[in-house]
């Protein structure tokens, strides 16, 4: 397993490099100036080139290519055009809120998707099976910034059952200590606070989840129909076990396998997915905060959340591989080199 695991670093490191070279070259093939960009709009020649030189600019291409190197290793992505700020401080600020409504999504999907595939599996040819069949199929094809906005015109406005975005209520005053409101809420005692948060956060949530409930219920299904089929199932049926038991210890439990690599890469799909949930819903995410910048050519923050998102998959990819060898040795069997 340590063998397996140093493999997976040494991996998921060369691919970080990759994605960081890769970012630093078609960065630099974005019409437009940076340093231009960044001046002021009656700028003179000399600021502009003042900025370039402390961009470095105006060094070779290798020479850039290098101390952008150096840069990245101490997360050092430069400074926002559009707020002044350090890059790598104004995604920390906005990361709480794009987690809270990633998890969020995350958690509709385990309590939706996976228990209604393993039940349209066990009742396979039935209406449910065949009912949530086409649900999911409408549904994995439906655009999420539609389904955002059709629950903001029916839910919001229409019933006025949810507030229309943000995480609070534009009178709502809480001190910011980690960025998580319900856990700000709690270290302030405002326990009044907890319900509104999560009254904000049910509708976008729900938007950004469904598309993917859709798919875990098509995924989660297929998985297990194909485990009830393996020699193994039919073993236990014959031995008389009860049919709950051979369903859940030996159909879910293996189906669970091909699942766990995929839920991983859901959780960061969902954190950097939620792009247009997040603007649709004015939630002061990552993701509302990349549009921004993409709009009005904020290159640092684009280069800086590509290369974080990056380094986040190949984490999430890493550990995920990890837990799938510890659920299936198999995997580990097949690592091993056979002597000379």
């Amino acid at each position: 397993m340590l063998r397996f695991g140093l493999k997976r670093l040494a991996s998921g490191l060369l691919t970080a490099l990759v994605v960081v070279t890769a970012t630093f070259f078609l960065i630099r093939l974005v019409p437009g100036d940076p340093a231009t960009a960044m001046a002021p709009p009656n700028a003179r020649i000399e600021q502009i080139e003042r900025i370039r030189q402390n961009l470095g600019l105006d060094r070779p291409l290798w020479d850039q290519y290098f101390i952008y190197l150096e840069r990245t290793a101490r997360l050092d992505f430069g400074t926002s055009i559009r707020t002044g700020q350090p890059v790598l401080a104004d995604l920390i600020d906005r990361i709480p809120a794009s987690v809270e409504l990633a998890v969020g999504a995350f958690f509709l999907i385990l309590l939706i998707g996976l228990p209604i595939g393993i039940v349209a599996a066990v009742r396979r040819g039935s209406r449910f099976d065949y009912g949530w069949r086409l649900a999911s199929s409408i549904g994995v094809g439906l655009p999420v910034f539609w389904v955002g906005l059709m629950f903001l015109w029916i839910f919001a406005y229409l019933i006025d059952l949810f507030p229309l975005g943000g995480r609070l209520g534009l009178d709502a005053r809480l001190e910011r200590t980690t960025g998580f409101v319900v856990i700000d809420a709690l270290l302030a005692g405002r326990s009044d606070l907890i319900l509104p948060s999560l009254h904000h956060l049910v509708l976008p949530a729900v938007a950004l989840a469904l598309p993917s409930i859709a798919f875990w219920i098509r995924l989660m299904r297929g998985s297990l129909l194909e485990v009830m089929r393996e020699e193994y199932v039919r073993t236990a049926r014959s031995k008389g076990l009860p049919r709950r038991q051979v369903i859940m210890r030996h159909g879910v439990r293996n189906a669970l396998n091909p699942v766990v690599t995929t839920l991983g890469f859901e959780m960061v799909g969902l954190l950097t997915g939620a792009i247009l949930v997040e603007t649709v819903f004015a939630w002061p995410g990552v993701g509302n905060y990349v549009l921004a910048s993409l709009q009005s050519r904020d290159y640092p923050v684009v280069q800086g959340a590509t290369i974080l998102i990056a380094i986040l998959y190949v984490a999430v990819n890493s550990i995920v591989d990890i837990a799938q060898a510890r659920l299936d040795p198999r995997i580990l069997d097949s690592m091993a080199v056979a002597p000379a």
